[in-house]
């Protein structure tokens, strides 16, 4: 079985853009791995209460890595 790659609450960065998040829900499927739907807040962590609600988006474990 493959390993997850994240967990809930994990920071990361979508690799392809170099925005920042959080993960909010991960699970498994058999035929692609493991998803991830992150939260983002774009290229930076907010200090606090974000300006704005994040945007949450799906994605595979390969396209994140950790922040």
């Amino acid at each position: 079985m493959q390993e997850r790659a994240f967990a809930v609450g994990d920071r990361v960065r979508l690799k392809a853009t170099g925005e920042v998040g959080v993960v909010v829900c991960v699970w498994f499927d058999a035929e692609f791995g493991y998803d991830h739907y992150v939260a983002f807040f774009g290229h930076e962590f907010p200090q606090g209460q974000p300006a704005s609600p994040p945007y949450i988006l799906r994605y595979a474990a390969t396209s994140l890595e950790r922040s």
